[in-house]
């Protein structure tokens, strides 16, 4: 009985403590450039990020924007909100309902422009997991991420918390259909 205690106890402080981690990486984390990006794409969740992309414009001077996510009835003078973005081509993707289907639109819209790098914007709190999801579906896109950054109060730490326990299921996930995919390769192979 007592093993099992330790156990739990074990289990509590340790997943405590990663949690911990994750969110002092998230507050502690900033990624600026001093160079342009060609491509920015941003992922919608929260009005900020779009907003993030625009103000983008000045310092990383893009030609495209693609927005990954957009709801289906959303137009471009909805996102753009009256803004004058001068040489600017913004991209509206409306397929993606979540981060892992973000990540194949993504992809897709990269792989049809021979797009090899990208500014990525989302949320703090966020871009760790959309950065697996799109190495996963394309390993070979450079990604230089961008934060939005979070208010830090109770409902970011509750975000951050349900955010640490989605990027252990990718990973699994991940990891899980390596295997698969390196079994059946290994299957085909043998035959």
């Amino acid at each position: 009985m007592k093993s099992i205690y330790h156990f739990f106890v074990t289990a509590i402080v340790l997943w405590a403590g990663f949690c911990g981690f994750f969110i002092s990486y998230v507050i502690l984390c900033k990624h600026q450039y001093n160079t342009s990006f060609d491509n920015v794409v941003v992922l919608t969740g929260d009005s900020k990020r779009i907003t993030h992309a625009f103000h983008s414009v000045e310092a990383y001077k893009p030609k495209n924007i693609f927005i990954s996510g957009v709801y289906e009835k959303t137009t471009l003078k909805d996102i753009s909100q009256n803004r004058h973005l001068k040489n600017v081509g913004i991209i509206l993707g409306k397929q993606a309902k979540n981060t892992k289907e973000n990540a194949l639109e993504i992809d897709k819209w990269a792989m049809e422009n021979n797009i090899s790098e990208i500014l990525l914007i989302t949320s703090d709190y966020h871009i760790t997991r959309s950065i697996l999801e799109l190495k996963h579906v394309n390993g070979g896109l450079k990604i230089y991420p961008h934060e939005v950054k979070s208010d830090i109060n109770l409902k970011f730490v509750w975000q951050c918390i349900k955010e640490f326990h989605k990027i252990v299921y990718v990973c699994i996930r991940n990891f899980v259909e390596g295997l698969e995919s390196l079994y059946a390769s290994n299957k085909i192979s043998a035959i």
